[in-house]
């Protein structure tokens, strides 16, 4: 079977560096991969390609964590690096611009705060924020770190925004796939390739939670696997919040392989889960919060935060 894959292609953006200006952002070619194109499944890597911004005269290159963007208001995220560090600053000022075919003059759209979520477990976290994009096409962002130790620094990043996402959006039937449970296997490795095995996240398939009438959480993810700048403990963060609101809601956790003991570390031997091939993930860390009447009513493309995953779930629970 074939699965849809990321974003945007190395031809596409060489095109749009050419027909920016120099004075204009230009984005590094990292993702080889053209939107809509299909690879085969079982060949797909344990992290793609990430989407980088160039190292800015201020030292600094955005990491994209967020590209399946569609028309629409989305939320946006992303890691911001200097030559030794994450830079880790409280809030940064964003800045949308859409440029049109053939233009290399881009229309400034709106600016943002971009809030600094720091990750448990350690030092890394990304900024994020939301934007309203109202044309598909070529978008930039630029983004100034407000700091209170120095000089503010700035960095810019192109990448492209789709007529419709990749992934289920906002608003529609979250899909009723027959996810794997604990019933359905000798024991609990079977079903994650993370070292946290807790039995109450592989209670209930995703088909049977969103028709049981509670919300629902739901994070598709490979904890062994997770090793890029913009993924992060989300099971772990999964496990807290079904820990805090426990009977007021599903929660699950999908691998995104789904033959975990027999990966044994070598990603050639790993098949893609059949539910994260029904719903079309584009890379490979998502979470998903269902309403009681089955509709997806926010999406995290990439780590998110407990804080961010609560304040979703709480819309949802009323």
């Amino acid at each position: 079977m074939k699965t849809p894959l990321l974003l945007i292609s190395a031809a596409a953006l060489i095109g749009l560096v050419t027909a920016c200006s120099a004075d204009t952002v230009q984005t590094e070619v990292v993702v080889s991969e053209v939107r809509g194109a299909t690879v085969e499944a079982e060949g797909l890597p344990a992290e793609f390609p990430l989407i980088k911004g160039p190292v800015s005269p201020d030292g600094l290159q955005l990491i994209f964590a967020t590209p399946d963007l569609a028309v629409g208001k989305h939320r946006v995220g992303f890691a911001v690096t200097s030559s030794d560090s994450l830079v880790r600053d409280a809030v940064a000022s964003v800045s949308s611009t859409y440029y049109p075919d053939g233009e290399a003059e881009g229309q400034a759209r709106e600016t943002v705060v971009a809030v600094f979520r720091p990750w448990p477990y350690g030092t890394r976290g990304i900024y994020t924020t939301s934007l309203d994009f109202d044309l598909p096409g070529r978008w930039g962002i630029e983004v100034i770190v407000l700091s209170t130790q120095g000089p503010s620094r700035k960095a810019e990043l192109l990448f492209s925004v789709a007529e419709t996402a990749i992934a289920p959006a906002v608003g529609t039937p979250a899909i009723k796939s027959n996810s794997k449970t604990i019933h359905d296997v000798e024991r609990i490795s079977q079903l994650t390739t993370g070292s946290l095995h807790d039995p109450d996240l592989y209670q209930t398939t995703i088909s049977g939670a969103v028709v049981s009438g509670l919300p629902t959480v739901v994070v598709m993810a490979s904890p062994a696997f997770c090793t890029n700048v913009v993924c992060g403990p989300q099971v772990e963060v999964l496990q807290e919040l079904k820990d805090k609101y426990e009977g007021q809601a599903n929660f699950i956790h999908v691998d995104f392989y789904d033959n975990p003991e027999g990966i044994q570390g070598d990603l050639n031997k790993a098949r893609p889960s059949p539910t994260v091939e029904e719903w079309r993930l584009p890379s490979t860390e998502w979470s998903f919060v269902i309403d009681d009447g089955g509709v997806i009513s926010a999406r995290f493309e990439s780590f998110a935060t407990i804080d961010e995953l609560e304040s979703a779930l709480l819309d949802v629970l009323g």
